[in-house]
């Protein structure tokens, strides 16, 4: 790929497959009856998005779950349905990423939560038990940073901490607006979705 030196991966519906359908199915079965109304496949509303915004902590989330949808839910319940998103990572991505890193800089960039992040970083995350650092120059998680995409600021944290040209940097997300303000501040693009071999794009380029 002329010209590029690091890649960008967005992480569900990427590198892992997900469902919001399983998602808002677990969320109903514990109690939430209109769970749909504040999950979304690329951006969560009220307090999701506040969760993975870091506007709010893990146990805070749990509290305001429980004061919206029933005290009687467990931490452990709620975690689950933010869990039943993800659906598996197919091992040949993993390959395909520790392949890429021979050649390029590559970052993770995820609109993602405390939940999904511990299991993320633990040994439950790939077959061989490497967490998901191990594939990446480095994972920023919007909960983390403060900020989920399309915001401007997410972008310009990256661009910041990682010291990355936008102009030589590809960005893989499965939602255009996303990519579409990654754009705007320079960064290459390529709309993906999670039945796609990704593989292929790269024998293309």
């Amino acid at each position: 790929m002329k010209g590029i030196k690091n890649l960008l991966f967005d992480f569900g519906g990427v590198i892992v497959g997900i469902d919001k359908n399983a998602a808002v199915k677990r969320f109903k079965e514990i109690g939430a009856s209109n769970i749909q109304d504040y999950l979304n496949e690329f951006r969560q509303t009220g307090i999701f998005l506040e969760l993975e915004e870091g506007k709010i902590s893990l146990d805070e989330f749990h509290n305001k779950f429980r004061s919206t949808f029933g005290q009687h839910i467990s931490d452990e319940d709620i975690d689950s349905g933010w869990m039943a998103f993800l659906t598996y990572i197919p091992e040949y991505k993993l390959e395909l990423l520790d392949e890429l890193r021979k050649t390029y800089k590559v970052y993770l960039l995820s609109n993602t939560n405390p939940v999904i992040a511990e299991w993320a970083h633990s040994k439950e995350f790939s077959p061989s038990g490497r967490p998901i650092e191990s594939y990446f120059d480095k994972c920023y998680l919007s909960f983390e940073i403060g900020c989920a995409k399309p915001e401007a600021g997410i972008y310009e944290f990256v661009i910041k901490d990682s010291g990355i040209d936008p102009s030589e940097t590809l960005f893989f997300d499965d939602g255009q607006s996303n990519l579409d303000a990654a754009a705007k501040l320079g960064f290459k693009t390529c709309l993906v979705n999670q039945e796609q071999d990704l593989r292929q794009i790269f024998e293309e380029k």
